[in-house]
């Protein structure tokens, strides 16, 4: 069986939550199982009543024989229904174990009938069941309807004759009962449901005694009955519906035939009506609201099936009452309230301060993948760059110098030689072009020695003059950023060495804080275009990692100013 309240460590709010559904899903189960428990104890009372009465009466005549196999077939029947009703709650199939009947015949039929311990067992539970059922299911209908007077007495209380009072101590003619009744509602659910569960837990186990098969029978392990007693299977609300509104107009054609025996006038029968009424409804919503899992519309509507139904419940009182001043409009106003803030709670994921919400939770989701996707793909281009540079462009090296020294072989045969030269000056085309391929991804310094020993190197190599402001100290940041930073500077310069005509450039580079600042002016004519293919290939390099770029004139409108700014926090 599974405890009222399972443990599990998780968040407190969440752990509560949690605890408090499956308190409630467990209680309208354990209401379900004992309410069909008191139905099938009547009946059970009923049948082995009736059964052992007939059998023996009639066991000194011949029709006696015949009584024995029809009592027995009665018990069966009544014992597979409790047995099915009690798998819900064991969370297992009951199996009874019955002894075979090989011999068609009466007489062995009968005496082979009279010797299975499983019919004897059978009759056994209908007897006991007979007591404990009807008891039980009789406390857990009790419990539930002194719970719905404590929680609607407030609306209904002005209708009780003068006097009148709650378990022989609390008077409740007047509003400060009903509303001390009210307030006692809460203790005294807690207390239904433990008390509930207490009596679901003993008379399935004693289902599991009576109605299972014993541990020393055939076929029959102490683990399968042991895991029969443990195990829980999902609840379903839906199935027991059918002969829960069965049971309630069976319980309103009862009260109104008592209704109709001579000196009752008043139709007193129309307070069960409403009652039943309310514990189907709930039954339905329940059932609604366990089907409409994932579904916000499914489960408003279960809320407001129960809400038409006090509301219409409200008006059908106040009717019957002779009307007056309309209260039933200030349940309703009440429960309207209750079905919107169900509603707000349901579609809290489509407010807009909670759409606002995910969205930047999603923005820094994004952002962090695109940051580790950004740096995983600058790793493994530096990958490449070393792999170009120690592997295909070492052995073109190696084979251009092999191809040398074969031409100096070959020079008694010109034509020879002059193929193999050619082939030598095609491997140095392609050492220059893997060069070329391997300074795009990355120089080899800039991986050494960090950005501002990259820039002053790129600048002995420009044809303008290049001054670099920059600390050999600076900190390193991530590859992808100063990988960056480095073809901002690169396709700047080079950029003012086709347009500065031939003006100085100064490139400046220093860390402010988490930010890496690169600033790239020359004092040419000026005049660059933002929105070129070129700035825009750097401005989008930059935007990609969260950065900025402008481009505007230098200082007294001379020149042009290249700055970016690229986050570079651990």
């Amino acid at each position: 069986m599974t405890p009222l309240f399972p443990t599990a460590v998780t968040d407190p709010d969440q752990d509560l939550r949690a605890r408090a559904e499956a308190a409630g899903r467990q209680a309208v189960h354990d209401l379900e199982y004992l309410g069909v428990g008191l139905a099938t104890s009547v009946l059970a009372m009923i049948v082995w009543i009736a059964g052992v009465t007939v059998t023996l009466s009639l066991a000194v005549f011949i029709v006696g024989i015949p009584a024995v196999l029809a009592s027995a077939a009665a018990f069966r029947w009544v014992a597979d229904l409790d047995r099915r009703n009690a798998a819900r709650e064991l969370g297992a199939p009951l199996q009874a174990i019955y002894r075979e009947r090989p011999d068609p015949r009466l007489l062995p039929r009968v005496s082979a009938t009279l010797s299975d311990p499983q019919t004897w067992r059978d009759l056994a539970w209908l007897v006991a069941h007979s007591v404990v059922g009807l008891a039980f299911g009789s406390v857990a209908v009790s419990c539930v309807v002194h719970l719905a007077v404590l929680v609607t007495l407030p609306v209904w209380f002005w209708a009780l004759p003068a006097g009148s009072d709650l378990w022989g101590v609390l008077p409740i003619d007047g509003a400060w009962g009903a509303l001390l009744a009210f307030v006692l509602a809460p203790p005294f659910a807690l207390l239904s449901v433990a008390l509930l569960r207490a009596m679901a837990t003993g008379e399935a186990r004693l289902a599991a005694a009576l109605l299972g098969p014993p541990a020393h029978a055939p076929g029959a392990t102490t683990g399968a009955r042991d895991a029969s007693v443990r195990s829980r299977r999902r609840v379903d609300p839906a199935r027991l519906l059918p002969l829960h509104a069965g049971l309630a107009l069976l319980i309103v054609a009862v009260c109104t035939l008592l209704w109709l025996l001579p000196g009752t006038d008043y139709f007193w029968p129309v307070w069960v009506a409403l009652g039943l009424t309310l514990t189907v409804t709930i039954h339905d919503a329940v059932a609604r609201w366990t089907y409409a899992r994932g579904a916000p519309l499914g489960r408003i509507l279960a809320v407001a099936e129960v809400a038409i139904a006090l509301v219409g419940i409200c008006v059908a009182v106040w009717a019957l009452a002779g009307g007056g001043y309309p209260w039933p409009v200030w349940p309703a106003l009440g429960l309207s309230v209750i079905l919107g803030v169900v509603a707000l709670v349901l579609y809290r994921d489509r407010l807009p301060w909670t759409r606002e919400r995910v969205l930047v939770e999603r923005v820094d989701e994004l952002t962090r993948t695109r940051r580790g996707a950004l740096d995983v793909q600058a790793a493994e281009l530096r990958r490449i760059e070393r792999d170009l540079h120690d592997g295909a462009q070492a052995r073109l090296v190696s084979l251009s110098m092999l191809m040398g020294r074969a031409e100096e072989h070959l020079a008694d045969q010109p034509e020879v030689a002059a193929l193999v030269r050619q082939a030598r000056a095609e491997a140095g085309a392609a050492i220059g072009e893997l060069r070329d391929l391997a300074h795009g991804i990355a120089p080899p310094i800039l991986v050494d020695r960090g950005l501002v020993a990259a820039v002053q190197s790129l600048a002995l190599r420009v044809p303008i003059r290049v001054t670099v402001h920059g600390s050999d100290q600076l900190g390193r940041p991530a590859p992808v950023v100063e990988t960056a930073a480095y073809f901002v500077i690169a396709e700047s310069i080079t950029n003012a060495a086709k347009h500065a005509g031939g003006a100085p450039v100064r490139v400046t580079v220093a860390q402010r804080g988490d930010v890496l600042v690169i600033e790239i002016a020359d004092t040419g004519p000026g005049g660059a275009d933002p929105a070129g293919s070129g700035l825009t290939g750097l401005r989008h390099r930059v935007e990609a990692l969260d950065g900025t770029l402008r481009v505007g004139p230098g200082e007294a409108g001379r020149g042009t100013v290249v700055r970016a700014e690229l986050p570079c926090a651990s």
